[in-house]
């Protein structure tokens, strides 16, 4: 395989999983979301800033990744300097765990002040450091209690 057609099949790879995250949120009352089509990009005279990578959830800022690096801090700080662009709530890193097809099974991160706040409504939540990791499945129930999406939809 080429570096080119390597290069090629990850894009798809990544495509993919983005769009099973979105199709996964939109069956568990996250009507609205999708699958960030264009990122963002600078030129010398404009910018247009990266949204993240799925859309129509107000107040968070969604990365998915497919990668066995599994560079998690990176991907983290990349995550949080997204939603302070947006000047979203939240950031939640999505990453597909080897071996499972079920999205609700994969890995979700999210800060520990995010957590907090999903969990105590606490806005002194900033005093926390840190991140943690729990499967996708388990964190939209904490999402939808919090007021984030439709709660009647379950999956």
């Amino acid at each position: 395989m080429t570096a080119s057609q390597r290069g090629r099949s990850n894009r798809r790879r990544g495509h993919d999983t983005e769009r099973a995250v979105a199709r996964y949120l939109r069956a568990v009352g996250f009507p609205h979301a999708e699958r960030a089509e264009k990122n963002g990009w600078r030129t010398r005279d404009h910018v247009s800033r990266d949204p993240g990578d799925i859309l129509g959830v107000p107040g968070i800022v969604w990365s998915v990744k497919n990668d066995a690096r599994n560079e998690i801090p990176k991907w983290l700080n990349e995550a949080e300097t997204v939603r302070h662009t947006h000047s979203a709530d939240l950031a939640i890193l999505v990453v597909r765990r080897p071996r499972k097809a079920d999205v609700s099974r994969w890995w979700a991160w999210v800060s520990l002040p995010g957590l907090a706040r999903l969990l105590l409504g606490a806005s002194e939540a900033h005093d926390f450091t840190g991140h943690v990791c729990m499967e996708l499945g388990d964190l939209v129930p904490m999402l939808h209690r919090a007021g984030y999406g439709d709660r009647e939809v379950t999956a």
